[in-house]
């Protein structure tokens, strides 16, 4: 009979839509969950399992902590025993930190650092030679050599000095030293500073005298004496052993043993390189001209004047056109003008002298020029003077870019740093050199005899080190480097460095709690992804995954399926499902589409007005690259996962529409990796695109997420309930308008500002958030949820579902349309007052789609970045479904998307490629669907 301590127990588990379910989890084994989406895989896995294993680590807190913790949010369940302590992994958005690089996100980069410090040899902080380090233990052996004693010699050990006033002689004395050495004769400072003048006298201070017949034990007390008042003295750096001939005469074989460090190369005592000088996120280590950031901010002319070809007058200055700034540009004329200046032509027809003038001013008549007009540069010292002020700091982050910082080189790391050497490789290099490079060089280091000592000395770090940069290589991370930053990775690149992070940990005997670890990821990495997961278990862990990939379903010990639909609908433990899901076919044999596709390489494969055509696009990986993009058609691009896709929209299609539609110029010579934006060499749009489109840009972060941001307000529904409980006779006979039903105005619980929840800052152990006591998380004063409509609170309308919301409200107006097409694109199960926080990026974008959709009136052109993801098989058939609907209607899509549903349904695919990183970038094949004959 099989224990029971084997087992997860979770007895009656009622958290969100979770019906009283009961399940035995295996220990040490993998187990997946799937299902629809809104099933309750996340409230089973994240906000019971997980949520209730860091809860029992908080109790074991002191008393002063636990106090901060009462309210924390827990999952509804009657038992939960065996639980292990738990690691998880959301969903998480790419932060926009600058300092946040892969060897940071993925834990690489302390370890490694420890490493690299722990194997090269003592260096010098300002050149990086190998530095000169006696020990004690050397003099003393030379002193107690056997052949010391049968010659019988006898040694002074002195300091070197400089005797540069009679009050520095007098201090020695002082502190005890009687006796020196000048021009290898002993003298006494008594007599010494009575017959000479003591100005820049160089000697030698005797510090004590070695006879031959002391004993080893009275030999080593005295030099660990000596040793330790050198080393700790600012004024002596190293020690002279002087050696004595028989008739006890000083002699010219003189010995020196550096205490303090001593570079040969510099030729004066130095410091030796820390761990802390190769930290570029410490202010030891980092940059002094970056701050660690590896590039500096400049003015960029081109946002400051994006289109040369207007005038001064007609705004070609662009922060000078807001109302706020206008009296500058008025200044500007009014001086130019006085001044006979000509400046009527376009901006790029003006000369030299006049784009000085309007830049620095007339130098040479500074007060004049001061006094009457603010040049530009002035406008931008004054910001920067300005930085406290919110306003300024986004002015200048507005008009700026960045380039690579001259001190470092972009290394990040100060002069020290940047000296740092171990096995022929400098420390800045090992971060900017490809992943498999640096793993190739930590393989050879763990061959070469020489760290052989040092390594077995130090193996925990090493092999954490070499563990996490293989496994980035593994996982199809091989081509970038470990200073790459975090903000330019595509989604699933970023997925794998987090990946690293939690997988590559180590533990043994933990929970790994996993949401969707496929996200972002090409069928070519999923294979890598799965033999991580297993190694993860075979040593001895529990990882519980939400997933809906096929393959990396069927690869699991135990798979779970939850349903059988979202919502009100789901909750209910199925069975235990086929290893091989097909949950979607059927479905799409009802779409008929009778199509094929051929391949096509030439661009204008439709007439010109029919397409936009981008031609020499160069940014990251992406070169020389000519692409289309079809309108009225499901644009498709897949390829492995950091093949140069989001880059090609991001920096391409994205840059180049806003470029046009602010200058209406079709090309751009500068790249800018932090604005995103690409080079091109010429970008064709059809005639009145902007008149008759709204362009809608869904990147994978989707929405500003704030937790005052809900579905309601996105799809402009909440103006609609506000107005709706404003008109009851009982919000009127009490006074309340439209601005009382808002948490976000006076309607708001005041403990919690409307939020429904309280953030606790505890210090060392960050921050925590718990449900508000007075609201109970409804956000509303309770006087406000007293007023009923349709004999629902506001609060209980939040918190029901779009599709019973579509049930109850789909025939009243200016409901019925966004309503529609959240549950035709699978957000049915989301309540409106559910924060986006909450949301994952594929439902971020998916209500951003349907918010653009129910409020324009023109056709709409939307970039979508895997609009796939946290959905199952048949929410993908539903989304498909719709989104090739609304192109029959004249809308346009352009998708990066791995999954295959979408490759074979596409009516333009572009595949990227041939692999990822320097290996991609390219288009290697596009295809067009066309009718079959």
């Amino acid at each position: 009979m099989t224990s029971t301590s084997e087992y997860l127990i979770c007895k009656g588990v009622k958290t969100h839509n979770l019906k009283n379910i009961h399940l035995n989890i295996p220990l040490k084994k993998w187990i997946a969950i799937t299902g629809v989406s809104g099933s309750g895989k996340s409230s089973l896995a994240f906000d019971t399992i997980y949520s209730e294993s860091q809860r029992r680590f908080l109790e074991t807190l002191g008393t002063y902590e636990r106090q901060f913790l009462q309210g924390l949010p827990q999952g509804d369940f009657d038992e939960i025993d065996n639980i292990p302590a738990a690691v998880s992994l959301k969903q998480n958005n790419k932060t926009g930190d600058p300092r946040s690089v892969i060897a940071s996100a993925a834990d690489i980069a302390t370890p490694l650092r420890t490493l690299f410090i722990s194997l090269m040899d003592p260096s010098c902080t300002n050149c990086g030679s190998p530095v000169n380090v006696d020990t004690s233990n050397q003099l003393i052996e030379l002193l107690t050599n056997e052949n010391s004693k049968e010659n019988k010699l006898n040694y002074i050990i002195s300091v070197p000095y400089t005797i540069d006033s009679k009050k520095n002689l007098d201090d020695l004395i002082f502190e005890g030293y009687t006796r020196g050495i000048i021009e290898n004769k002993i003298i006494d400072f008594e007599d010494f500073i009575k017959e000479n003048s003591l100005k820049n006298i160089s000697m030698e201070i005797i510090l004590d005298r070695i006879n031959w017949q002391l004993s080893t034990e009275e030999i080593s007390n005295r030099i660990e004496t000596i040793w330790s008042q050198v080393k700790f003295s600012p004024r002596f750096s190293y020690l002279n052993l002087v050696k004595l001939n028989s008739n006890k005469e000083i002699t010219n074989d003189n010995q020196v043993f550096h205490v303090q460090p001593f570079c040969s190369s510099c030729h004066q005592q130095t410091s030796i390189i820390q761990t802390n000088d190769l930290d570029w996120q410490s202010i030891l280590g980092a940059c002094q001209t970056c701050n660690g950031l590896g590039n500096v901010p400049i003015l960029d002319p081109q946002k400051i004047i994006p289109n040369p070809n207007l005038s001064i007058a007609e705004g070609a200055i662009k922060p000078w056109n807001s109302d706020t700034f206008l009296w500058m540009k008025e200044e500007l004329i009014r001086t130019c003008k006085k001044r006979n200046i000509k400046i009527q032509g376009s901006y790029s027809n003006l000369s030299k002298d006049v784009k000085n003038f309007i830049w620095y001013g007339d130098s040479s008549n500074k007060k004049s020029s001061d006094t009457e007009y603010v040049t530009l540069k002035n406008f931008f010292d004054i910001l920067e003077q300005e930085r406290y002020k919110s306003t300024s700091r986004i002015l200048l982050a507005k008009y700026r870019k960045y380039e690579i910082c001259t001190n470092c080189n972009g290394a990040r790391v100060g002069k020290a740093g940047l000296n740092a050497i171990c096995f022929g490789v400098s420390y800045s290099e090992l971060f900017q050199k490809e992943i498999s490079s640096a793993l190739r060089w930590l393989e050879k280091i763990k061959l070469e005899k020489k760290y052989e000592k040092k390594l077995n000395a130090i193996p925990e770090i090493y092999d954490e080190a070499f563990k996490k940069i293989s496994l980035l290589e593994k996982l199809g991370l091989g081509s970038a480097q470990l200073f790459r930053r975090c903000k330019t990775l595509s989604g699933g690149e970023y997925q794998r460095v987090l990946l690293t992070r939690v997988i590559g940990n180590g533990l043994t005997d933990a929970l790994y709690v996993l949401d969707e670890p496929s996200i972002g990821l090409g069928k070519k990495e999923i294979p890598s992804l799965i033999k991580c997961i297993e190694e993860l278990r075979d040593l001895g862990n529990t990882v519980l995954m939400v997933e809906h990939d096929k393959t990396l379903i069927s690869s699991a010990d135990e798979i779970l399926e939850l349903g059988p639909g979202g919502g009100e609908n789901g909750g209910k433990l199925l069975k235990v499902i086929d290893k091989k899901p097909n949950c979607f076919q059927t479905k799409f044999s009802k779409l008929n589409l009778n199509l094929t596709k051929k391949n096509i390489f030439p661009l204008n494969s439709y007439q010109k007005e029919n397409s936009i055509i981008l031609k020499g696009f160069s940014a990251m990986n992406c070169r020389e690259i000519d692409i289309e993009f079809i309108l009225k058609k499901l644009n498709i691009i897949i390829g492995p996962s950091g093949a140069g896709k989001s880059t090609l929209i991001r920096f391409g299609l994205e840059a180049a529409l806003d470029k046009y539609k602010e200058t209406n110029i079709s090309e751009n010579s500068e790249y800018d990796s932090d604005a995103k934006i690409g080079i091109w060499q010429h970008f064709i749009l059809p005639k009145n695109f902007f008149e008759n489109n709204d362009i809608i840009s869904v990147e994978q972060k989707a929405l500003h997420r704030t937790i005052s941001s809900v579905p309601a307000t996105i799809l402009g529904l909440m103006d609609l309930l506000r107005k709706n409980f404003a008109a009851t006779r009982e919000a009127k006979a009490l006074g309340f308008n439209i601005s009382d039903f808002s948490f976000n105005g006076v309607g708001g619980c005041e403990n919690c500002n409307g939020k429904g929840t309280i953030e606790d800052d505890l210090f060392f152990l960050g921050s925590v958030e718990k449900i508000c006591p007075d609201c109970n998380g409804s956000r509303y004063r309770s006087d406000i949820l007293e007023i009923k409509w349709n004999q629902k609170s506001i609060h209980e309308w939040l918190s029901t579902s779009m599709a019973e919301c579509l049930k109850t409200l789909g025939k009243q107006s200016g409901f019925s349309k966004a309503l529609l097409l959240c549950n035709q694109l699978g957000l049915g199960h989301i309540p409106l007052g559910l924060p986006t926080t909450s949301m994952s990026g594929g439902e971020a974008q998916r209500l951003r789609i349907c918010a653009a959709l129910s409020k324009s009136s023109k056709k709409i052109f939307c970039i979508l970045d895997e609009p796939t993801r946290g959905l199952s098989d048949f929410d993908i058939g539903n989304l498909l479904e719709t989104l090739l609907r609304l192109c029959s209607e004249g809308h346009t899509f352009v998708v990066v998307e791995h999954h295959e549903l979408f490759e074979e349904h596409a009516h333009h695919l572009i595949k990227m490629g041939p692999e990822s990183g320097v290996h991609g970038g390219k288009i290697i094949e596009r295809l067009l669907a066309v009718a079959q004959e």
